[in-house]
């Protein structure tokens, strides 16, 4: 477990909260179960199987999940009442339980926030262009949410291949109000498809009460693309393009 004087003040709540559900299980474990449990919190339809599956397991300590929940929340407002334009809790505990867990699957640390800032300042954008922001390797989806903060409007989709990064990404998306898909899978490949979200599809339908809608593999954005452009031309004229009338690849 960290030592109390390595988690900021703000979450000390949290991780008190936090260190009550480890007292009989591993920390990086909870952590991982945290997710799946505040992940199925904003399912459109829920997830019975998984609070069942979390009963079984925490069944002591199932009610502190509860309140977990609804510190994540206060923090996210405390932080935000200061005057930053988004917060990314969760990513932050993340690499707090990571510099002090073995756990192989925990290990990724994220873009400080200040350079998060910057880097979306420099990319610019336009509020309301309806434009698809991408990042294939989202971590936390710190990027997509200062972007969204900076550039409302548009449209963020993030992919990563590590399960809890992307269920980070889903819920930090769909906390912050953004419209788009969070997908688990390899950006390199995408047919190494696992899971993916359409985050708040429905917000102005319900009041901007942030929730995540599982999609398929072929409602996936990214993989549709894909799908595009590896399909064979149909047309001599196409073909001519993309090979040369030679028979040597051309790209003029």
């Amino acid at each position: 477990m960290p030592k109390t004087t390595d988690v900021p003040s703000t979450l000390r709540g949290f991780n008190a909260l936090f260190e009550k559900i480890s007292y009989r299980h591993n920390y990086a474990e909870v952590y991982r179960d945290f997710i799946d449990f505040a992940t199925g919190c904003f399912l459109w339809q829920g997830d019975k199987e998984l609070a069942d599956h979390l009963r079984r397991k925490y069944d002591k300590e199932y009610d502190l999940f509860n309140q977990l929940f609804a510190e994540w929340l206060c923090v996210q407002k405390v932080e935000l009442d200061t005057g930053k334009k988004w917060n990314d809790t969760l990513g932050t505990f993340y690499e707090i339980v990571s510099s002090g867990s073995k756990a192989s699957w925990l290990g990724q640390f994220f873009t400080p926030p200040d350079l998060v800032n910057m880097l979306t300042q420099l990319t610019g954008g336009q509020e309301g262009a309806k434009q698809r922001i991408e990042d294939c390797c989202s971590g936390s989806g710190r990027m997509l949410i200062s972007y969204h903060a900076y550039f409302p409007g548009n449209y963020t989709f993030g992919a990563d291949i590590d399960t809890i990064c992307a269920k980070m990404t889903a819920l930090n998306m769909a906390l912050h109000g953004c419209e788009g898909q969070a997908v688990c899978m390899d950006s390199l490949n995408p047919e190494d498809w696992r899971f993916g979200y359409r985050v708040n599809p429905y917000i102005r339908m319900t009041c901007g009460i942030p929730h995540l809608v599982p999609i398929t593999k072929e409602q996936c954005l990214q993989y549709r693309y894909w799908e595009q452009r590896r399909q064979p031309s149909t047309s001599k004229e196409e073909n001519e393009l993309k090979v040369g009338k030679h028979g040597q690849l051309s790209f003029f």
